[in-house]
């Protein structure tokens, strides 16, 4: 699975309370719409992430795929038909947005679990680690506190290698540093 995200923040003389409102209003028509191999989408607020302006809370989009196909038809659905007046109205709205691709670490997603997020934890494999040995050091720390790892895909989008979501802050080991941010889901699949 890939996950098309999407880092954004309101103009700064939009209400918080709008910005949300429209801002989730397009990702349950764009539930609704289903293009084929979009498995669903979620929103985070966030108080900041270093990537992006200090101006106001950062939103995170996270498009789930199936695959790199899935993602012109996602493009293609989002901003035409039933999706087009949603979308256009939330992005009038947009300041600052930059986006990222993504991959599931893991086989499979509860997508259940998404409205449980509290916490992403950004961070990058350390500079002569192999994968294996980061991958290793990682299996402990998710078992303990159960996450969802996602991985950069192709060096793209502005934000560290790794990020893994989780229902509480997490905790790495001290080879990897990484970068805490407490995530509030504003839009989840089947909600």
């Amino acid at each position: 699975m890939l996950a098309y995200v999407f880092w954004h923040q309101r103009a700064s003389e939009i209400a918080r309370e709008e910005y949300q409102e429209k801002l989730a209003a397009f990702h349950q028509i764009l539930q609704e719409r289903q293009p084929e191999g979009f498995a669903g989408s979620m929103v985070l607020e966030m108080p900041q992430v270093p990537w992006m302006s200090a101006a106001s809370e950062v939103y995170e989009d996270w498009y789930l795929v199936e695959n790199s196909a899935a993602l012109d038809l996602l493009d293609e659905a989002a901003v035409t038909g039933i999706c087009r007046e949603p979308h256009n109205r939330v992005a009038r709205l947009a300041d600052n947005g930059t986006g990222g691709l993504y991959r599931l670490k893991e086989e499979t997603i509860d997508l259940a679990r998404l409205s449980e997020i509290r916490s992403a934890i950004w961070f990058s494999k350390p500079t002569g680690m192999s994968y294996d040995k980061l991958y290793e050091i990682l299996q402990p720390s998710r078992t303990e506190q159960p996450g969802i790892l996602w991985q950069r895909q192709m060096t793209m989008g502005p934000a560290l290698e790794f990020c893994i979501h989780s229902s509480q802050k997490s905790l790495l080991v001290d080879e990897i540093q990484g970068v805490q941010v407490e995530a509030q889901p504003i839009f989840t699949p089947g909600r």
